[in-house]
């Protein structure tokens, strides 16, 4: 493995010059530091971050606590992440927390043991009653993403879908539904709870009455159970969906029981992926720009990092962006088909 000591001798320079080169000092004529990189990287050397870290108290690396990377939504958010910290000359450190407290706990402590510089963290989704945030590591710059972190000194990113609500609820009135059903996520997280209120909200100043809310983990065959449970006790003509991947067990349920999504039931989806679009019938959304959540989390988190004049307060909430209503085919109105019709009672809203 080439060292320091070989790309100094073949770049013909001090190995001071290489340090100052490799760690980008300004103090350094544009030639010398292209021809210490082309050697660095002829011979294909690598920086010991354990020596610089010794040096500068940092590793260089930032750690991410993701909710679940089985869930696009998530995944997507990786990529984001990862991509502006590397713009930051960083490198990122990824933790699977399930969307389970005890597993986000210890990816947390897992992560400051690898002496990562930061944390960018989502806070789970599925949690006990009374359940609260841990507090940042000592001396370990913390900032949460997509879900609030309440009662802790740190600062969370959201995206505010507040208007993309409203756009939802007018358009759902003017095509003729009437009878809205929600698949809210697990039931006792804050950031899952503050949605549905808002959802409810939206759907009241546009004429709605009561939105009948079932809980279920952001996974598709929990959520088909749900779907059942809503078909059975209440007959909706949409329902909403909370994640990709509640709105996946909701056509899992949809294509058993032969339904025309959007004339049969209609179905909207928060966060958009690549194949809703190209579906038939494509699938409506509240698309959120996962890319400016993850930028301003890492520019926050930088800030903290390297010092920045701003100190985040506890329950600090920062908008990156608005989510946006994208009307598609799965919206476009109540109308029982042929094949399905004879199928519900009226009456009683059970199938048969």
């Amino acid at each position: 493995m080439a060292t320091i000591r070989d790309v100094a001798k073949a770049a013909g320079v001090s190995i001071a010059t290489v340090s100052r080169a490799l760690n980008g000092s300004t103090h350094l004529a544009p030639a010398t530091r292209v021809k210490v990189v082309a050697a660095a990287e002829e011979l294909g050397y690598q920086k010991d971050r354990l020596a610089a870290a010794m040096r500068t108290g940092r590793t260089g690396a930032i750690g991410l606590v993701l909710g679940d990377v089985m869930n696009p939504f998530y995944a997507m958010l990786a990529h984001c992440v990862e991509r502006a910290v590397h713009s930051h000359k960083t490198s990122l450190v990824l933790s699977n927390a399930h969307e389970d407290g005890q597993s986000y706990e210890n990816g947390i402590r897992s992560l400051v043991k690898q002496g990562v510089d930061g944390l960018l963290v989502v806070p789970p989704s599925r949690i006990k009653p009374g359940w609260k945030h841990p507090a940042p590591p000592e001396g370990i710059a913390m900032v949460a993403l997509d879900r609030e972190a309440p009662g802790t000194k740190i600062p969370s990113v959201l995206i505010d879908s507040t208007q993309a609500m409203r756009d939802m609820a007018e358009h759902l009135r003017e095509v003729g539904y009437h009878r809205p059903a929600y698949l809210a996520g697990p039931e006792f997280c804050l950031s899952g709870q503050r949605r549905t209120e808002k959802l409810q909200e939206a759907l009241a100043s546009c004429g709605f009455g009561k939105l009948e809310v079932e809980y279920c983990p952001h996974e598709a065959v929990s959520a088909a159970s749900a779907t059942r449970a809503l078909l059975a006790l209440y007959r909706p003509d949409i329902i909403i969906c909370a994640s990709n991947q509640i709105a996946l067990g909701v056509l899992m349920i949809a294509k058993s029981m032969g339904m025309q999504l959007g004339s049969d039931l209609g179905l909207v989806a928060i966060d958009d992926i690549p194949w809703f679009s190209v579906m038939s019938p494509a699938i409506t959304v509240i698309d959120q720009p996962v890319d400016k959540l993850a930028n301003l989390g890492v520019t926050v988190l930088m800030k903290q990092i390297f010092g920045a004049a701003y100190v985040p307060k506890a329950g600090d909430v920062l908008v990156a962006g608005e989510g946006a209503f994208i009307p598609r085919e799965s919206t476009q109105g109540p109308s029982l088909s042929a094949q399905y019709a004879g199928r519900w009672l009226p009456e009683s809203g059970k199938t048969v």
